[in-house]
């Protein structure tokens, strides 16, 4: 991750983060707070390589799954809602539907060979990702020993019924999120597909 944005001037990774709607209010008709992107404003390096993988910026949930709902959504920003019947509130495109597409694809990878196995289920392409993170010191500074382990999952991938964010706090007795949140997100989706009737997408192997 660091890598990738070592290869991207500064402005343009900032700008990106913003037009994914991570430093702002989703929007959502409930009170809510903004995310925070003021580590970045000092320009240092370090900054940036840590929060190519998360750390030294902060969102909610709410916000998280939003932005990842881009990548499901064809590559535009949407205002979510309380109410399934109110309605979709498209903001801004993001990124193409080209791109959106790749990066769909390289989801459905983490499910399928990846950390995200464990959220596979029979007849469905899935696409998701895990987040191991650790919790920040808010007395003393820096991070504590505790984590957040998350994992969120669209599917059917190619044409999504739904997403879902899976977020544990300050789990016991395991590393990563490939053992706590993963699972749930398989439960999870496996009642959704049937309570839905959503149908298969993919032979069974």
């Amino acid at each position: 991750a660091v890598f990738v944005a070592q290869k991207v001037p500064k402005d343009v990774f900032l700008k990106y983060l913003k037009s994914f709607g991570v430093d702002g209010k989703t929007g959502i008709d409930t009170p809510e707070v903004s995310g925070n992107l003021s580590n970045l404003e000092s320009g240092r390096d370090i900054n940036y390589a840590t929060a190519s993988f998360g750390q030294g910026v902060a969102l909610t949930p709410l916000a998280l799954i939003r932005s990842l709902a881009v990548i499901a959504g064809g590559g535009k920003l949407i205002k979510p809602h309380l109410s399934v019947n109110a309605g979709k509130s498209d903001i801004r495109e993001v990124i193409s539907a080209e791109t959106a597409a790749k990066l769909t694809n390289m989801m459905i990878k983490v499910v399928e060979n990846g950390s995200g196995k464990r959220a596979s289920v029979k007849g469905y392409t899935i696409a998701g990702k895990t987040g191991t993170a650790q919790n920040p010191d808010l007395k003393k500074g820096g991070y504590l020993d505790e984590y957040i382990h998350s994992f969120v999952g669209f599917a059917p991938a190619y044409d999504p019924k739904f997403i879902a964010l899976i977020k544990i706090d300050n789990p016991k007795g395991v590393r990563f999120a490939e053992s706590t949140a993963v699972p749930v997100f398989h439960d999870l989706a496996s009642f959704i597909f049937s309570y839905l009737q959503i149908p298969p997408d993919k032979p069974y192997e």
